[in-house]
């Protein structure tokens, strides 16, 4: 009799969770597109202003040895309610800010608090659907993802000519809230994490065959695309195409990224297995990034759309990839795994959203272009033995 009512409250605090996980990566590249802008009014350099994106994925990078304890001690209910209402209120940081430092300092705070509200909403998903379709429930999580950091970035490239970088940086903070006011009933989820894992446990997992190769072609995959996606509205501009709408389309590609998901079973079955698909799949990645050597907005345009085909294929292929290789120990946390795999796809990340940008500041777009190849060249090398060796992936 009081089922219906309550699959509308679970409905109602789903949809509270989608815009909360589709403010975060609003939130953390949200600047991207307003580089130009942000960098003429502080007065800081490239490598500088991709700080305000790196912070965050600095953050990831070290979330699992923190958010586990947190939520535990915490709940996950409160611990989501808490930290989205502070990424809430410091929109009003982010309207006050007049120095570089200061606006740092705030995506300082915000990168803190993101890592708890990504883990507290992806734990609630999974208690809510836990005895209904968990799979499709997640994978609405994943487009809600996608969609905010296309909305933060061609959104907000096309909003942030006639606005301001100001207005686009905050505006997901105001989502912050309307998530929270959604979910502010929300049931308390168990929150079964094991806390902090010593450094024997991740070199154990790293010793198992394959599983390290994996990690390391993930990382050099994370790096070149975070390098091109941060450098994107500096590149644009030196071109002779700076203003916020063209940059903004320039993110337009990373759309293919739900084909790349949706044909990975499809392409597995074309080349007869995990193993050619993603030697294919890394190759193609490396070929993919040289258009982005011309002098052309156009040819980049075009050449990004390969590359994020490119990208998002192997990041679909990756954690399944270590999961598989995990579990044939049958000695490892699915926490662990999924924690490190996490962790070294944000501090490749990481890496690419800054040190290029340094060569690029110093020596050109050509060497920044160089040293986001090699690492592509290094990832293909790592998994060329692996691939090779038969039943070593599939």
């Amino acid at each position: 009799m009081h089922s219906h009512p309550r699959q509308q409250s679970a409905m109602r605090f789903y949809y509270g969770l989608l815009l909360t996980g589709l403010s975060v990566f609003a939130l953390e590249y949200a600047p991207q597109p307003m580089y130009n802008a942000i960098s003429a009014e502080f007065g800081v350099d490239r490598s500088t202003t991709g700080l305000l994106v790196s912070i965050c994925l600095l953050s990831l990078t070290i979330s699992p040895l923190f958010v586990g304890v947190v939520l535990n001690r915490v709940g996950v209910r409160r611990a989501l309610l808490w930290a989205a209402c502070m990424l809430g209120l410091s929109g009003a940081g982010l309207l006050a800010a007049r120095s570089f430092p200061q606006l740092l300092a705030v995506r300082s705070f915000q990168a803190a608090l993101i890592p708890v509200v990504l883990t507290s909403v992806i734990t609630a998903i999974s208690f809510l659907f836990r005895h209904l379709d968990l799979k499709r429930a997640l994978a609405g999580y994943i487009t809600a993802s996608l969609t905010g950091s296309l909305l933060a970035r061609v959104g907000g490239g096309l909003a942030g000519q006639y606005l301001g970088w100001r207005p686009i940086v905050i505006m997901p903070c105001i989502l912050f809230l309307a998530g929270a006011w959604l979910v502010r009933d929300l049931p308390e989820s168990p929150h079964h994490s094991s806390g902090i894992h010593n450094l024997k446990d991740y070199a154990a997992l790293l010793r198992q065959p394959g599983i390290a190769t994996i990690l390391f072609a993930e990382a050099c995959g994370m790096f070149a695309f975070g390098a091109l996606g941060n450098l994107l509205p500096f590149r644009m501009a030196e071109l002779g195409h700076g203003n916020g709408g063209r940059i903004g389309l320039m993110y337009a590609s990373y759309s293919i990224g739900l084909v790349a998901s949706v044909s990975l079973r499809p392409l597995r079955r074309l080349f007869g297995g995990t193993s050619r698909l993603l030697l294919f799949g890394m190759g193609f990645f490396m070929l993919a990034a040289i258009p982005t050597a011309f002098p052309s907005g156009r040819i980049l345009f075009c050449g990004m759309w390969l590359v994020a085909f490119g990208q998002f294929l192997v990041h679909a292929m990756c954690p399944g990839l270590v999961s598989s290789l995990a579990a044939r120990s049958g000695k490892c946390e699915r926490s662990m795994v999924s924690g490190l795999f996490l962790s070294c796809a944000y501090l490749g990340c990481m890496l690419g959203s800054f040190a290029p940008g340094i060569l690029y500041g110093r020596l050109g777009w050509m060497a920044c272009y160089a040293c986001i190849q090699t690492v592509l060249v290094l990832g293909f090398a790592a998994v060329l033995p692996l691939c090779a060796r038969k039943g070593a992936l599939d």
